[in-house]
């Protein structure tokens, strides 16, 4: 499939703050990705991401969440709704206590 670019949609949800995304993170979406997560950290508050329809996420793309999730101020997480299993297992391998990221499924 080399050539061959995903699709990434990515919405923003008002209440509680955050995002709806949908789609694949890849090297072709990443960017895109970083730069919604980055516009997340400058509310300052806690983060909601609806990934109920996020198909795959690479490693770096996992990677690029725990550090905004790592750089959001003292006391505030990031909360996963409906993270995809690939998404799951491989924070649980970059893992980091105390986790600034909840995954609720």
């Amino acid at each position: 499939m080399f050539g061959t670019r995903s699709y990434l949609r990515i919405d923003p949800l008002t209440a509680p703050a955050g995002l709806r995304v949908s789609g694949e993170v890849d090297r072709t979406t990443r960017k895109a990705w970083e730069e919604a997560l980055g516009g997340l950290v400058i509310g300052g508050g806690d983060m909601h991401l609806d990934l109920s329809e996020l198909t795959f996420i690479d490693v770096r793309g996992a990677w690029l969440l725990t550090e905004v999730a790592r750089g959001l101020p003292h006391g505030k997480k990031v909360f996963l709704h409906r993270a995809p299993y690939c998404l799951r297992f491989v924070l649980t391998l970059i893992g980091s206590e105390p986790s600034p990221i909840e995954v609720e499924t």
